[in-house]
């Protein structure tokens, strides 16, 4: 097993440079022009027996792909795949890996424990800008810590925390941030520090960028939850730069069964704020309750999302067994399209940032089963699809794909 960790040897100025739009992978155009190392166009990343394990492979639809014992250790999961290098979290730090004919040969580290210390962070988000915006849920005081990173120096160009404005008395209790130009949008949870009294309505709270200065609290009544996703995020930055939003509003996510009756939705933001002719109920097309616990933007209006019944859910574990079903989401013409996938685990799947040709990749793991790349054509319907590459099963789970080149 190659390991990351043994390739580091040099000792980090801590303080070094001091001085995550949507991009799924690299467009069609860019592919184009840029030849991709051997055994490099894609990422495969895993979580197995617990610990973290990734791979690289130039084919998703053929044979099969193992990460047991050819894979480097880390959590890729919690990383972003940019012009030829991936950045990822290691313990502490943000490393940077180049992709070459030989493999991912480490480049460089920065301190993020010198940023933060005694805390961490849990997001990474490519700005499709030539940045990198690092962040966490906010601490019990309100604040939340965020970096954002020149990648063409690997510098730190900005660090602190960004102090979450209380609404109505509430405190933000979950964030998740998505850069559209000069603004950043903060996707929310509000109520009080024990996970009581949360807000009745959406919330999102819009600053400067990349300054992180005039927070704007934007507020929607077409329902409650959080717009800050879970292990993916709920807002989405169109190709025109519109935003879409949806809302995650399960009991077991916040414990309000009374506010979980409020539908789950898609809403939109324009022009720094919520547009309220724009309320696109999910809810309505099934015939009990549901929730997104993951989505993802394939382009052209274009989502997929991870749909879980309430009466699926009897304990927390369930999250992790057979009970997700993917569905195609067109935010255009507001239609909703149940895919001829297996349940899956899909809410254990962070990263699916992999986008080519109209197609659209995903790793799909069943629990206790097999594991295989599914390639869909986007927009396609509920049979656009087919089964690629076999993945290792069982106690694997294949947490993130991404196209590198």
């Amino acid at each position: 097993m190659k390991t990351n960790r043994l390739l580091k040897t040099i000792t980090l100025n801590l303080f070094l440079g001091l001085t995550i739009i949507f991009t799924s992978c690299s467009s069609d155009d860019d592919a184009a022009t840029v030849v991709s190392p051997e055994n490099s166009k894609y990422l495969v990343s895993a979580d197995v027996d617990g610990s973290g394990y990734y791979t690289t492979t130039d084919d998703l639809l053929e044979n099969s792909i193992s990460i047991i014992g050819s894979g480097y250790e880390g959590y890729a999961n919690l990383g972003a795949s940019v012009d030829g290098y991936f950045y990822v979290f290691g313990d502490g730090t943000l490393e940077k890996y180049e992709f070459t004919d030989t493999g991912m040969v480490y480049q460089n580290s920065i301190s993020t424990e010198a940023l933060v210390p005694g805390s961490f962070y849990r997001y990474i988000h490519n700005t499709g800008d030539g940045e990198l915006f690092l962040s966490n849920f906010p601490n019990e005081d309100g604040d939340a810590p965020y970096a954002i990173i020149d990648l063409e120096t690997f510098t730190v160009e900005n660090y602190g925390y960004m102090t979450l404005p209380q609404v109505d008395g509430r405190s933000a209790l979950w964030t998740q941030p998505i850069v559209n130009g000069d603004e950043v949008y903060i996707g929310t949870l509000y109520g009080d520090a024990d996970w009581s009294n949360i807000a009745s309505n959406l919330i999102t709270v819009k600053y400067d960028y990349p300054s992180l200065e005039n927070p704007v609290v934007l507020q929607s009544t077409a329902s409650s939850g959080s717009t800050g996703g879970y292990r993916t995020n709920a807002a989405f930055v169109t190709e025109t730069g519109t935003i879409y939003q949806h809302n995650l509003n399960s009991s077991w996510w916040h414990g309000d069964s009374e506010l979980a009756n409020n539908p789950t939705v898609f809403v939109k933001i324009e022009n720094g704020a919520y547009d309220d002719d724009y309320v696109f109920d999910i809810s309505a097309e099934f015939s009990e309750p549901i929730n997104i616990w993951n989505a993802w933007y394939a382009g052209d209006n274009i989502m997929y999302a991870n749909v879980i019944k309430e009466s699926d859910i009897t304990a927390w574990a369930d999250l992790s067994s057979n009970i997700g079903t993917l569905v195609e989401i067109n935010l255009a013409t507001e239609t909703v399209t149940e895919l001829n996938i297996p349940q899956a685990p899909y809410v254990n799947l962070f990263k699916a940032e992999c986008i080519e040709n109209g197609k659209f990749y995903i790793p799909v793991s069943i629990s206790g089963g097999n594991a295989n790349i599914y390639e869909i054509t986007i927009g396609g319907g509920a049979n656009a699809f087919q089964k690629g590459a076999s993945l290792d099963g069982s106690n694997v789970y294949i947490n993130a794909l991404y196209r590198n080149f």
